[in-house]
């Protein structure tokens, strides 16, 4: 398996308060195979965000839309991807220089069967400054048959959309995020994705 190209997508509303970190953190990736999209969900601030956003200039890939909620921002990164792989960054997220590579390393590990998964690494809570927030949790290891991953996001737990590296094409199985729910559509979607 060659080196795929990985597109980072940032859905953002209003979020010029950590978004410039957020957009270093995807650029400073140790993984030289991203493209960083950005899409700005109808922020209502001024143009804070869009201002932030566009500073960037060609290092990133920059959309507008009218606000639908996140699930209508990450489909349109989505649809306009170049990439194989998603990776989804929240706008007050950061990721650590090697998340991508990392990921990227156990992909080739599976060759051929690598587009049949969807892998995900372990996540860290700070706080505005930067400051870790314990936070106690069984943390999720090895891997995972459909009907298990099934069993674990129905009764166990949750998988958190940053940490996770999706193949395009499980996107284009179910029709990407539903934009019918308003916090639940990540979970929904890992669901949908389980079940294909």
């Amino acid at each position: 398996m060659e080196r795929p190209l990985v597109s980072i997508v940032i859905p953002v509303y209003n979020g010029a308060d950590y978004l410039k970190e957020t957009i270093e953190s995807a650029l400073a990736q140790t993984y030289e195979r991203v493209e960083v999209i950005v899409v700005n969900d109808g922020s209502t601030d001024g143009g804070a965000t869009a201002a932030i956003a566009r500073s960037f200039g060609d290092q990133i890939r920059y959309y507008e839309k009218s606000n639908g909620g996140v699930s209508t921002a990450l489909n349109l990164g989505i649809e306009n991807m170049r990439g194989e792989w998603f990776s989804w960054l929240s706008h007050d997220d950061l990721y650590e220089p090697d998340k991508v590579n990392n990921q990227v390393q156990e992909l080739q590990k599976l060759g051929d069967q690598a587009q049949n998964y969807i892998l995900s690494c372990g996540t860290k809570l700070i706080n505005e400054t930067g400051d870790p927030i314990h936070r106690p949790r069984r943390q999720l290891k090895g891997l995972y048959t459909d009907e298990a991953m099934f069993d674990y996001l129905l009764l166990k737990a949750c998988l958190s959309g940053c940490a996770l590296l999706i193949p395009k094409q499980a996107f284009e199985q179910v029709g990407g995020f539903p934009t019918t729910y308003r916090y639940i559509q990540d979970w929904v979607c890992w669901v949908d994705m389980a079940l294909a």
